[in-house]
């Protein structure tokens, strides 16, 4: 049984020596517990690696002025079949740590030379039956603690040559020195009895000490219980130290103390700020392509009931030619529905956005889009915009570009107490010798920003907001994601007048002029009787189009969903002479019923009427050969030009 639990934990715990050290620092104080007798250290840490690893098996060779020394310790005790020549034969030549396939018995063989100055005096062998294939980053943490180990040996070869003139609290302190994380020792008291070289750089602060301070003097929320009572701590504490802002994991580990005063126990402490700043950049990110999604789906049904409205509309006008009035309120009616299909189209343009990871970039109808939504969200801001039509747009990632823009108009918005203006203005702008940039300048008449905390508003985790939601994130990935591409903010700011920010975005040296689109004669209408199937779970969209049709040369077939468009086509797919297909519906999708009836007939002509889609979606939508997109909502106008232009292509 006892066997069985040893195979399990050394399968089932994943070897991280870097993560491993910040847990709970086990595999260090275990190979320093047998630093002072040699055989020990190469007897005792092949059971220790493989205890703290991914690997079944760990072998250490080593050829110490001709006297071999061998340490092994495998899981089933067996293929122990691996000599020290044999193993550089293998490797001759090799200074590195090197990964070997099907070797010797096992599936992954990883290799780290024991080196002493120039030459190499031995192997540590980390060995699993089955192959696994080993990242970069667990490669890079087995040769730190390979290292470790090897500094180790040396370090016993080298005290054991002055007559043991060390002790082992000096190995201990010299290793422990040149960890990167910080590390403290404390007392049944809570009083820091050692602290090595990097947490003396985290700590001492302007004080110019840490040894013999109070631990909960110097980390705040270190209760007393956890250094009086026998309790482990693991998690998180946040440090700020004058304009030093920190977070750090916390593991706590026993050490007992050689001089039998009792138990201390170990604090490890690592910075994780860059990693909790990567963590909030992937979670804003999630989360702004989750509101461009729910967006998107909004304006599609959006879309879908505004076609009724604007199309309805529309089509009344041409039977209220000589009533004025009620002419007038079908007017106004279209007039409204527009303004409202604008508002859903600026929402598709914000959903798309946050989806496309990168490419061309127009910056004002990037700002266009969120100005309107801006707008529309806080009427008591005035908002003024001078945006140059010369501007050429960029390259870049269109979502975060976005999420920069939206970030410092919301944030101006918050800067005004009241009504007050936004001022958005864009231009192209030389700067540095000949090279061009676009400059954006967002500026408000808020309540500015005072001196003293200009130069800190860029770093991760400041904030001036005391609502308990806000991380202080949002000008530091600003400045990150306009420095990724290849540009800089500058700040102007003055208490109680107002802040703007100018944003140098580089310009592309080379500009890709547009082809011009030929235009074709527009034709006044059908020339002969054609058969169009409409396909659209909407009633009121079939409905519409057939009432735009009813005056020319069509019949009209109508399909509430995909299974029976494709119904109808196969009866009578000789006869259709075009389709007008709607894109998301119950049960089949659009594009499954578009591959089926080119299946049945290749030149058949398709026009897609979608409330929502993507550039990607039509892009992938083309290979059917779609003939036209017919954007919802639209107006009766709409429909037949398209249907025309679509009916008139040779």
């Amino acid at each position: 049984m006892e066997r069985d639990n040893l195979k399990s934990e050394s399968i089932n715990f994943q070897w991280n020596f870097y993560e491993r050290a910040i847990n709970n620092y086990s595999i260090i104080m275990r190979m320093l517990h047998f630093v002072e007798e040699e055989e020990s250290l190469v007897n005792n840490m092949p059971r220790i690696l493989v205890e703290g690893s991914i690997f079944d098996m760990c072998k250490i060779l080593r050829n110490d002025n001709g006297i071999e020394r061998e340490g092994f310790f495998d899981i089933e005790e067996s293929l122990n079949s691996i000599d020290l020549n044999a193993i550089k034969s293998k490797c001759a030549g090799v200074f590195t740590p090197s990964v070997l396939k099907d070797a010797f018995g096992y599936g992954t063989l990883y290799v780290y030379p024991l080196k002493k100055d120039m030459d190499i005096v031995g192997f540590l062998l980390l060995g699993r039956r089955l192959p696994i294939e080993l990242d970069a980053r667990t490669l890079r943490e087995l040769e730190i603690v390979c290292d470790i180990y090897n500094k180790s040996l040396i370090l016993h070869i080298n005290i054991h040559n002055h007559k043991k003139a060390a002790k082992r609290k000096s190995i201990f302190e010299s290793l422990i020195n040149e960890f990167p994380d910080a590390l403290v020792m404390i007392d049944r008291n809570g009083s820091i009895v050692f602290a090595n070289r990097r947490a003396k750089s985290e700590f001492e602060g302007g004080k110019g000490f840490l040894v013999g301070e109070k631990i909960d003097s110097v980390i705040s929320g270190i209760g007393n219980d956890f250094y009086r009572k026998e309790m482990a701590l693991h998690g998180e504490v946040k440090y700020k130290s004058g304009d030093k802002f920190k977070i750090f994991r916390v593991e706590s580990f026993p050490l007992k103390e050689a001089a039998e005063k009792g138990v201390w126990k170990g604090l490890l402490f690592k910075d994780v700020v860059e990693k909790k700043i990567k963590e909030e950049e992937y979670v804003r990110k999630e989360k702004m392509e989750s509101i461009g999604m729910l967006a998107g789906g909004i304006a599609h049904d959006f879309n879908n009931l505004l076609t009724g409205v604007l199309g309805y509309a529309s089509l009344i006008k041409n039977f209220l030619s000589n009533e004025e009035k009620l002419y007038r309120y079908a007017e106004a009616i279209e007039s409204s529905a527009q303004r409202a299909a604008k508002l859903a189209q600026h929402l598709l343009n914000f959903s798309r956005r946050q989806r496309r990871v990168s490419g061309v970039v127009d910056i004002n109808m990037l700002l266009e889009d969120i100005l309107f939504l801006i707008k529309e969200s806080f009427r008591d801001i005035e908002i003024e915009k001078s945006l140059d039509a010369g501007l050429y747009p960029i390259k870049g990632d269109e979502g975060e570009l976005q999420n920069v823009f939206l970030n410092l108009c919301t944030n101006a918005k918050d800067a005004i107490t009241g009504k007050g203006k936004l001022r958005v203005r864009t231009e192209r702008k030389r700067y540095v010798g000949h090279r061009e940039f676009a400059l954006i300048e967002i500026e408000d008449t808020g309540q500015g920003i005072d001196e003293d905390i200009k130069e800190k508003i860029f770093e991760p985790y400041f904030t001036t907001k005391d609502n308990g939601t806000n991380l202080g994130m949002g000008l530091y990935l600003v400045d990150k994601i306009i420095r990724e591409h290849g540009g800089f903010v500058e700040l102007q700011s003055e208490k109680n007048k107002g802040t703007k920010f100018s944003i140098y975005l580089p310009l592309p040296t080379k500009i890709e002029e547009p082809v011009p689109v030929k235009e074709e004669p527009a034709n006044d209408g059908l020339t002969k009787k054609q058969t169009i199937l409409v396909v659209d779970d909407e009633d009121v969209v079939r409905e519409l189009i057939k009432g735009v049709l009813a005056d020319e040369p069509t019949d009209i077939l109508e399909a509430p969903d995909g299974t029976q468009a494709i119904e109808i086509f196969k009866d009578k797919y000789a006869s259709i002479d075009l389709v007008i297909l709607d894109m998301i519906m119950p049960g089949i999708k659009g594009d499954e019923v578009l591959r089926e009836i080119r299946s049945i007939r290749k030149d058949i002509r398709v026009i897609i009427a979608s409330g929502f889609m993507s550039e990607e979606q039509r892009d992938r939508l083309k290979q059917y050969k779609v003939d036209a997109f017919l954007d919802k909502p639209f107006r009766d106008k709409d429909v037949i030009q398209t249907i025309r232009d679509v009916l008139s292509k040779k």
